[in-house]
């Protein structure tokens, strides 16, 4: 009798998942996601042949500096997007944050104008690649303008918009960097990333003012409001957001730093390949989640039902991901790439270990925006910050060893954000039960 009232529990589940909004939006972004990560998956074993790891490597390294800064950019508002009940809030947050990344860039060039040199030896950039450096403020300014103008998008459910831009990026992206590829021009891996950053800028505005984004919304009394309203955001999730972006970006750094550019380059290419379920995936539902979470813990609803298959999804491709790269790692990726690169796939049979949890791992991550824990998010950001810092007390291991740290540490640190995020949906869904009980009661 017990196991019949399991099973038409789960029918019952799965019938109302089938009908939601959450699957349609869900379906839209992650069909997209998929055609538009296709594009470079598909050119990669191209471009693997017609640049070399040192050159992949130096690009790993810039697109480590950008992911890093753009953390620091607008000052972690564009988070706020999506919360206020009314759409000028909205607006002018959106406004803030686009003044302060422009602002914080104008900046950034000026400091690596003067101390270029520095920084060079502080990275360990070959001065072949130095010219890297100057493209860091302008994909810092695109990248972040548009995770702004995305976060409007998602507040308007516009998901067929975000896929439209996600494939116009990486269309263009893909064309330039094969269009070098011939030439053999060192430096068109990074042009590709910046002209597809800013076609996203481009498309993604005017896809923002379908959506309502309108310039007699913004007024300078109602930023100053947005600013002292949502100031939690930079004081509590700026650093430790910084941190937490150091964290996965840091260890490419820090191989190029401590090894060499080449070995910095077979890490990249195996992060490429271990994080497509990341990025076909889990950027997807957790961006639809966001918005669907954010909604419901504003109305005191229950998430419970749509967490817990959307669970049983992503941890049966993280299965999937661990077996196949276990099993036949080293043959794909020479296979794939080319005989030059058969180094990453022995290396990614460490690594997906740590990339399948993070998979896990991201896919609920907006768990802790959509429910305003920002504090905890901030504590868990700075235990991982300091965990992966400490791969600086092991740069005298060899490589294959350190690599071995880094996923020890990766697993470590998912597995204790993964029990907050637990203990974060628990201690809602208790809450929302004993409201209705007082709401029952009370009728």
């Amino acid at each position: 009798m017990i196991q019949i009232k399991l099973i038409q529990r789960s029918i019952l589940i799965w019938r109302s998942l089938l009908q939601s909004e959450l699957l349609r939006n869900t379906t839209i972004l992650i069909s997209g996601t998929v055609i538009a990560q296709l594009i470079p998956i598909f050119l990669r074993p191209f471009l693997s042949r017609h640049y070399t790891p040192e050159t992949f490597g130096a690009f790993a390294v810039y697109l480590g500096l950008v992911g890093i800064l753009i953390v620091l950019s607008s000052f972690k508002f564009e988070m706020a997007i999506v919360l206020p009940k009314r759409d000028k809030d909205a607006v002018n947050i959106l406004i803030l944050s686009l003044f302060l990344n422009f602002i914080f860039n104008v900046f950034l060039l000026i400091v690596i104008m003067i101390w270029k040199g520095s920084i060079l030896r502080l990275i360990n950039l070959s001065i072949d690649y130095s010219a890297y450096l100057y493209f860091v403020p302008l994909g810092t300014f695109l990248y972040n303008a548009y995770q702004s103008i995305n976060y409007w998008l998602i507040r308007k459910k516009s998901f067929f918009a975000i896929t439209v831009n996600k494939f116009t990026r990486r269309g263009f992206e893909g064309a330039m960097q094969s269009g070098f590829a011939f030439s053999g021009f060192s430096k068109g891996l990074i042009l590709g990333d910046i002209v597809g950053q800013l076609s996203n800028v481009i498309i993604g505005l005017f896809q923002g003012i379908k959506c309502g984004l309108a310039i007699e919304l913004i007024s300078w009394r109602k930023i100053k409001y947005v600013i002292i309203k949502y100031s939690d955001f930079p004081k509590f999730n700026l650093i430790p957001g910084f941190m937490s972006a150091c964290s996965f970006l840091l260890p490419a750094i820090f191989i190029n730093k401590y090894f060499s550019s080449e070995n910095a380059g077979f890490f990249d290419m195996s992060k490429l390949l271990l994080s497509i379920p990341l990025a076909l995936v889990a950027t997807s539902l957790s961006n639809v989640l966001l918005q669907r979470i954010s909604e419901k813990y504003r109305n005191f609803q229950s998430i419970k039902r749509e967490l817990i298959p959307i669970l049983g999804i992503v941890t049966a491709i993280a299965v999937v991901e661990i077996v196949i790269i276990s099993l036949f790692g080293v043959e794909l990726f020479k296979f794939i790439f080319g005989e030059k690169w058969e180094f990453s796939g022995k290396i990614s049979k460490i690594l997906v270990w740590s990339y399948a949890l993070n998979f896990l791992l991201a896919t609920f991550s907006s768990i802790f925006i959509s429910m305003n824990k920002i504090r905890l998010l901030s504590i868990w950001q700075l235990f991982y910050f300091l965990s992966i810092l400490s791969l600086v007390f092991f740069k005298d291991y060899d490589f294959s060893n350190f690599i071995v740290i880094y996923v020890i540490i990766e697993l470590i640190c998912s597995f204790t954000a993964s029990i907050l995020m637990l203990y974060i949906v628990i201690k809602y869904e208790e809450k929302i039960l004993l409201m209705n009980k007082i709401q029952f009661s009370k009728k």
